[in-house]
């Protein structure tokens, strides 16, 4: 009877090991991290509540910036997609649903699937995090949907039935998280990681559109400004370069990928990755 009862446990300790590749203790670990940035971004929001005068300011300024730069060509995208209802269905549709989907099904599909990889854009993820969450607090910036003087339109409002200013989209989002585009910053780094990691090289190369149809969304939809999606670039471009330098210190990558890298000389072979 225990005899059974051990066997039962240790088939389903073998199972867990063959589904979570560390075991639950470190898969709840990582959940546990990701809250904390959660919280951390929840907080922002409440500080942007005060931030409506400086917000509509700082927004101004990013059209004046982009008027002297001869860049302010947001109003064309939108009409162009609002002329053509498919567009606008792909930039909605994008902009509010394959975000976040993409976005959690790529971190749990790293995690479950290519975990030696995870460590490494986990951790650029929270450098992207941590810059972002500053960014948006000394510089709220109204997305330019609010800017409806100007001719910009809201159009997951108005063509989604989508509302940025009541119901769950309005409690759990920060309407002043402009500048950068987190979105653009998730796009780069999803988008090339997935056509380094992707077995199937045609599948993978598609992947580096990604970000491409991520700043239509976002332009599109009056969500953002070309210097939000730039920046949200830079960020991106920041948030990798810190986790080559964290790897340097806690290597968590196969030895292949880290001499790809020039992070090791292939006649040099690193230890067991242990770090978190």
């Amino acid at each position: 009877m225990d005899a059974s009862r051990i066997t039962s446990g240790l088939r389903l300790r073998a199972r867990a090991r063959a589904f979570l590749p560390k075991g639950w203790g470190d898969f709840v670990l990582q959940l546990f991290l990701f809250a904390i940035v959660d919280i951390a971004y929840e907080l922002t929001r409440g500080l942007s509540e005060g931030s409506v005068l400086p917000a509509f300011a700082h927004a101004r300024d990013v059209v004046s910036l982009e008027r002297s730069l001869g860049v302010f060509t947001e109003l064309d995208v939108q009409h162009w997609a609002l002329q053509r209802h498919w567009a606008l269905e792909i930039a909605n549709f994008t902009y509010f649903h394959a975000h976040f989907v993409i976005t959690v099904a790529f971190m749990f599909w790293l995690y479950l699937r290519r975990n030696q990889h995870y460590y490494f854009i986990r951790n650029a993820v929270f450098v992207a995090d941590a810059v972002a969450l500053v960014g948006f607090t000394v510089f709220p910036t109204a997305p330019p949907r609010m800017l409806t003087d100007l001719g910009f339109t809201d159009t997951l409002d108005r063509y989604a039935s989508i509302s940025n200013y009541s119901g769950p989209v309005a409690a759990l989002a920060n309407p002043f998280a402009a500048v950068p585009s987190i979105h653009t910053c998730y796009s780069l780094i999803i988008g090339v990681s997935c056509f380094f990691l992707v077995r199937h090289r045609a599948l993978g190369f598609t992947w580096l559109f990604y970000p491409a149809l991520i700043v239509f969304s976002i332009v599109a939809t009056g969500n953002h400004f070309w210097t939000d999606a730039f920046l949200g670039g830079a960020l991106a471009c920041l948030a990798l370069g810190t986790a080559w330098l964290i790897e340097r210190v806690r290597p968590t990558l196969p030895h292949h990928t880290r001499v790809r890298m020039r992070l090791e000389t292939p006649a040099r072979r690193a230890g067991p990755a242990t770090a978190r």
